[in-house]
């Protein structure tokens, strides 16, 4: 009996440490993000695949698409199609740059859907491909300060960042799928704000 009240006790108190850690930790990445201007992309220094480490302030002088995704999230294997047709209508324009934060606590996991993608509707789709720089906040996933900063509460998520890291939408339309070979008024409209960010810019270089 007081071995059972003693191991009762010790689970108690690994309970109770367990606790503390992940407040502390989230108490800290909100203080991390609060710090920071927000009005400025999180200036994030994240590692590709390969182990480079790529940061936002690689990108000044381009305006910047961030599509935040997570393993077994059909919402974002839905949307991805849209996303990659996207991405392809602004192949040969210089000007814009197309980043993928996989938010899995797992590099492997998400090295793994990379290469083999996920299966919806007995369809084999893919998250993003070679046109996005893809990232990965392995291992701290969700509790990773640019979470935080940018109030995110789920996945899909997207973030447009202008040419000097200012953030221009945080809640840009969603790129719906097409339907009957039409293209989404959300993929439009998506498209809408960044043609008119990116013409807004050039006017702005002209000018200077």
């Amino acid at each position: 009996m007081k071995t059972n009240k003693w191991i009762l006790f010790m689970l108690g108190i690994m309970i109770f440490l367990t606790g503390i850690t992940v407040q502390t930790v989230s108490a800290t990445v909100k203080l991390e993000a609060t710090q920071l201007d927000s009005s400025m992309a999180y200036p994030f220094e994240l590692k590709d695949r390969n182990g480079k480490l790529i940061r936002m302030a690689d990108f000044k002088g381009k305006v910047v698409v961030i599509d935040f995704w997570i393993n077994r999230c059909a919402p974002c294997l839905a949307l991805s199609e849209p996303l990659a047709k996207i991405r392809k209508y602004y192949e040969s324009n210089k000007d814009i740059v197309f980043i993928d934060i996989n938010l899995d606590d797992d590099a492997d996991i998400w090295k793994y859907c990379l290469d083999h993608g996920d299966v919806q509707k007995n369809r084999t789709l893919y998250y993003t491909d070679s046109l996005s720089i893809s990232l990965s906040t392995a291992p701290a996933g969700f509790y990773h300060p640019i979470t935080s900063y940018y109030n995110m509460k789920g996945v899909p998520r997207w973030i447009i960042i202008g040419k000097e890291g200012e953030i221009i939408e945080r809640n840009p339309p969603r790129p719906l799928p097409e339907k009957n070979g039409i293209e989404s008024a959300g993929s439009l409209r998506f498209k809408a704000l960044i043609n008119e960010y990116l013409l807004s810019s050039s006017k702005k270089a002209k000018v200077r």
